[in-house]
């Protein structure tokens, strides 16, 4: 594991140099309260996002709560506590944040590959974490770049969440699992997983189950949830669900309903969201299914 754990932290800091930040774990308190000024800036939640003294608790016993700084201010942050997945060990990240106008710049990517490199110092090979499938470029992010498997579809998982970014939308996740040394993650981690544009899945006649029509509502396709999929599928989301949300919070309703109802019968019958394509595609196959190099 040495081996590994030293290649990723070299990973990892080719990619902070890239992104132009320096990514360091946080143990002192105002140092932690840059922490909670980041997710604020992120979620513009009331209060705290985490409680200081849990953060406090949380980095002084052995987890990873890691800021990444451009010069001398924080830019991103994240949050995570060790679990069990599966009955084995795991980290679990439960909150990643980049302030705005740094974010598509790579600090994100950096970040988790520094949280990636931690997990593996420390013998742990897994983690997880939730994400709204509903927000297209976190799917990308997450299964694409990052090379996550998604899971399990957990429904209104959190509950109510009063942010700018939930506002009052039904908290359904998927869950990430980002299997720190498997070959999809090696594969999008090197750049060597080769997922074909929307517009060649669109035409290469895997069913879609869920579309849009041209006014930016949910369509179901001719492969509806019960249709039998032996190998792929493909599901929309909208281009961009914040601006859904802020404009029609009706059609994001409707969105949160159709994507759930398409998911959890994809699920079902035992596929799995592998990859997400722009503008917001994912393509379900097979537990464990990935593009061949």
């Amino acid at each position: 594991m040495d081996a590994v754990a030293d290649a990723a932290a070299r990973v990892a800091q080719t990619a902070a140099e890239a992104a132009g930040v320096v990514i360091a774990e946080v143990h002192d308190i105002e140092r932690l309260r840059e922490i909670n000024r980041v997710i604020d800036t992120v979620w513009h939640r009331d209060g705290d996002a985490l409680a200081i003294e849990m953060l406090r608790a949380l980095a002084h016993s052995g987890n990873c709560v890691l800021g990444a700084w451009a010069g001398t201010e924080m830019v991103g942050a994240c949050v995570a506590f060790r679990g069990l997945y599966d009955g084995r060990p795991c980290l679990h990240s439960h909150i990643t944040g980049i302030v705005p106008g740094r974010q598509l710049r790579g600090a994100g990517r950096a970040l988790k590959l520094r949280q990636r490199a931690w997990a593996l110092a420390g013998g742990v090979d897994t983690i997880t974490w939730t994400f709204d499938p509903l927000v297209a470029r976190n799917g990308r992010f997450n299964l694409t770049t990052l090379g996550a498997d998604a899971d399990e579809y957990l429904v209104d998982f959190y509950g109510p969440l009063r942010d700018s970014i939930n506002s009052a939308d039904v908290t359904d996740r998927l869950l990430a699992v980002w299997r720190l040394t498997g070959p999809r993650v090696a594969r999008a981690l090197t750049g060597r997983s080769r997922i074909p544009p929307a517009g060649v899945l669109l035409g290469g006649g895997d069913p879609v189950v869920l579309g849009g029509d041209a006014d930016g509502l949910p369509v179901p396709g001719a492969a509806g949830a019960d249709t039998p999929v032996s190998n792929r599928a493909l599901v929309r989301v909208p281009d961009d669900i914040l601006a859904v949300r802020r404009r029609d919070p009706g059609c994001a309703d409707a969105w949160r309903v159709a994507v759930r109802n398409a998911m959890t019968g994809l699920f079902a019958r035992g596929l799995r969201p592998f990859a997400a394509v722009a503008p917001g595609w994912y393509v379900f196959g097979p537990a464990g299914a990935d593009w061949p190099e």
